[in-house]
């Protein structure tokens, strides 16, 4: 009985050594294996194996592999921090503005108008100018967010809006677990998640709803997308997200007005 179970931890033992994998238990200080385990599991290639358990990561990787896992883990694995977000909503809209102008002489009988001329006479002598100008009104504004490295903030983009069919059914496509929080009214918008990837800020945008005043929200995670900046960089969200996904343009919308108003939405993370 023991020689065969010898020869059992043997079998499990070989294919290992023979594909030439190293194993290391990874104990982390500062973040939790869930915050860094895609960019490591993305490090130990198709023949090797991350999991995470409690604090820890096991790894199994090649050598050369398991160099650049313990690099990329001392450079991730670093406390927490603040980050501040900068949101900048530009809007500009347009409207026209029409101006009469009226010249010619109108003659009744004995008794006769005369109005200074500019143009051809129309009827009865009358000639109308009309003039179309377009007045431009450009709006912006500035709000600050903080938020924990790795944790998510929300910025609002619709205030108020009615939970209608048509949100039902976006809703019912993109979610998959099923929601018991009744929704009647709600805010629109996007959570944005901030965190440090070495010298630069790796930033998930996920649509998101949530009730009027209330705490119930949900976020639409098969639609996140995920960037990469430079620390203090202008990010239009806004252009990004347009072109993404009917949720983020129905979020969009809700910004827009049917006078000609556009609007641009920007963040920055310090």
């Amino acid at each position: 009985m023991m020689r065969i179970l010898c020869l059992c931890i043997c079998l499990l033992v070989i294919p290992v050594q023979a594909a030439g994998l190293d194993f290391k238990m990874i104990t982390l200080q500062h973040r939790f294996p869930q915050d860094i385990l895609p960019a490591v599991q993305q490090l130990a290639g198709p023949e090797g194996t991350v999991t995470a358990i409690d604090q820890h990561l096991v790894v199994r990787a090649t050598p050369e592999r398991m160099a650049a896992i313990d690099e990329l883990v001392e450079r991730l694995d670093t406390a927490r921090r603040n980050l501040r977000i900068t949101v900048s909503h530009d809007s500009q809209s347009s409207h026209d503005q029409r101006e009469i102008g009226v010249s010619g002489r109108i003659q009744r009988g004995e008794f006769g108008v005369e109005v200074p001329r500019n143009g051809e006479q129309g009827r009865d002598g009358i000639n109308l100018d009309l003039n179309r100008q377009q007045n431009t009104m450009v709006r912006s504004g500035e709000q600050f967010l903080t938020v924990l490295d790795g944790e998510r903030a929300f910025i609002r983009v619709g205030q108020s809006v009615p939970f209608t069919q048509q949100w039902v059914l976006l809703t019912s496509r993109y979610i998959n677990i099923q929601q018991t929080t009744q929704f009647h009214d709600i805010t629109t918008g996007f959570a944005v998640r901030p965190r440090y990837i070495g010298s630069q800020v790796e930033l998930e945008v996920t649509p998101r709803i949530a009730q009027l005043n209330q705490q119930g929200y949900i976020d639409f995670e098969e639609l996140t997308t995920t960037v990469r900046v430079a620390p203090g960089e202008w990010m239009d969200i806004g252009g990004m997200m347009q072109g993404r996904d009917q949720v983020s343009r129905e979020i969009l919308s809700q910004a827009q007005s049917m006078d000609g108003k556009n609007n641009r939405l920007r963040i920055k993370v310090d």
